[in-house]
C-alpha cells in the first residue's frame, strides 16, 4: 500500500497534532486524485488544536481551502485531465433535505465534503464532488485559487447585507476577512466604508482597498465617529467579523433606523452577549447571521480572483512550510501580522 505524509489532528492539545504517515487514497471511478500545492491554516485550525472545535470530531486531516495539481483521474471522469492546477469547491448540498428544499442550502442536513482535506500530500474528491473542481488561469497563483472557499463564505454575507450605492457602511473587524469586505463593499460602490479594528496596518491597508475612513477603536469610538459621519442618523449596514460578545452587541448600536447588521465572525462556544430589544423593535433593524455559502457563491469567488477584482497581496500575509505545519503553524497564526497563513507544500519534507 502506498503511503503519504498528513498531519493529524487527535483532539485539543499540540501534542494531539502530529504527523502521521497514512495510506494514499485508492483512486476509483469517477474520482480525482490531487496533489496538494498550497492549503490554508485557519483560526479554526488554531481553536481546535488549543481547546477543540465543536464542528470537527478527531481523528481528522484538516484543510478546506486547498490548490493543486491535478495527477490522476478516475474511469468516467472527463471533465478534468491530469495536469491542470484547480482548486475545488470542498462541499456540495444533498439537494434533497427539507433545508435544500428552502434552498438554504448552507444548512444542508446531508452536504457531501471532503473525507480527507488538504494537510496531507494529496486529496481524494469523490465523484459527487468532482464537478466543484476548478481550473485556475497560469496566472493564478495556487493560494489566490484556494481563498476561493473564504470569499464564498463572505459573498453570501454580503448578499444579506443589500448595500446600495448611497450606504454607509461599518465594517467590524480589520484581520484578512475585514479586508476582503472592505473591497467588495468597494465594488456595490456604497458611498462611505468606515473600516474599525486594533492594528495600524491593517487598518491603512483597508484606506488603500478603498474605505473612507478607519477607526483605531483602542483610541478613538467607533460609535462617535459613525454618528459624526452619518450626521447622527447611524450606519446603512454593519457587518460584525470579529467574533466576539462586545462587537456582536455593538453593531446593533451603530445602526440607523431600518438599518442592517450581518454577524459573520464566530465566537467561542458559550458566547453570550446582551442587547436592548428596543433597539430592533423600535428602529426596526434587521438582523442576519451569515454561515457557509453555496455552490454559486463559490463560482463567483473564484471568477473575482481571477479576473483580479480582490486584491490579495494584503491578506496572505505569512507562509509555513508543510515540514513544519505541526510545531510552527499555530504560532505565526497568533503573530500582530499574520492575517491569513497559507501551507507551502513546494519545500522538501
Amino acid at each position: 500500500m502506498l503511503t503519504m505524509q498528513a498531519a493529524v489532528w487527535y483532539g485539543p492539545g499540540r501534542e494531539n497534532f502530529r504527523w502521521e504517515q497514512v495510506n494514499l487514497p485508492d483512486l476509483n471511478p469517477g474520482e480525482v486524485l490531487i496533489k496538494v500545492q498550497k492549503c490554508f491554516f485557519s483560526a479554526m485550525h488554531v481553536r481546535a488544536v488549543l481547546v477543540g472545535h465543536p464542528k470537527h470530531q478527531p481523528p481528522e486531516i484538516f484543510g478546506r481551502m486547498l490548490a493543486g495539481d491535478v495527477v490522476a483521474v478516475g474511469a468516467d471522469v472527463t471533465s478534468i485531465k491530469a495536469g491542470m492546477r484547480v482548486t475545488i469547491n470542498p462541499e456540495r448540498p444533498c439537494g434533497e433535505c427539507f433545508y435544500c428544499q428552502l434552498r438554504e442550502w448552507g444548512h444542508c442536513l446531508n452536504p457531501t465534503t471532503l473525507a480527507s482535506g488538504g494537510m496531507a500530500e494529496y486529496v481524494s474528491v469523490p465523484a459527487t464532488l468532482v464537478d466543484g473542481i476548478l481550473e485556475l488561469p497560469p496566472e493564478i497563483a495556487y493560494e489566490e485559487g484556494a481563498y476561493a472557499e473564504t470569499l464564498a463564505c463572505i459573498l453570501q454575507a454580503m448578499d444579506l447585507s443589500n448595500i446600495a450605492a448611497s450606504d454607509c457602511v461599518v465594517i467590524v473587524g480589520d484581520g484578512s476577512v475585514g479586508l476582503t469586505f472592505v473591497q467588495l463593499a468597494r465594488l456595490q460602490n456604497a458611498a462611505k466604508i468606515i473600516f474599525a479594528g486594533k492594528h495600524d496596518d491593517s487598518l491603512q491597508q483597508g484606506l488603500a482597498l478603498g474605505a473612507f475612513r478607519t477607526v483605531n477603536v483602542k483610541h478613538e469610538s467607533l460609535r462617535d465617529v459613525v454618528m459624526q459621519e452619518t450626521h447622527g442618523y447611524g450606519a446603512d449596514v454593519v457587518i460584525e467579523a470579529v467574533g466576539s460578545s462586545e462587537t456582536y452587541e455593538q453593531s446593533m448600536t451603530l445602526l440607523r433606523c431600518g438599518g442592517t447588521a450581518v454577524g459573520f465572525g464566530g465566537t467561542p462556544p458559550g458566547t453570550k452577549f446582551t442587547g436592548d430589544p428596543n433597539l430592533i423593535h423600535y428602529r426596526s433593524l434587521k438582523i442576519y447571521g451569515s454561515y457557509r455559502y453555496n455552490p454559486d457563491h463559490f463560482r463567483r469567488a473564484l471568477d473575482l480572483i481571477c479576473t483580479k477584482q480582490i486584491d490579495l497581496g494584503p491578506i496572505i500575509t505569512h507562509y509555513v512550510p508543510f515540514s513544519k505545519l505541526t510545531t510552527d503553524a499555530v504560532d505565526i497564526s497568533q503573530q500582530p501580522d499574520c492575517r491569513a497563513l497559507v501551507i507551502d507544500f513546494a519545500q522538501e519534507l
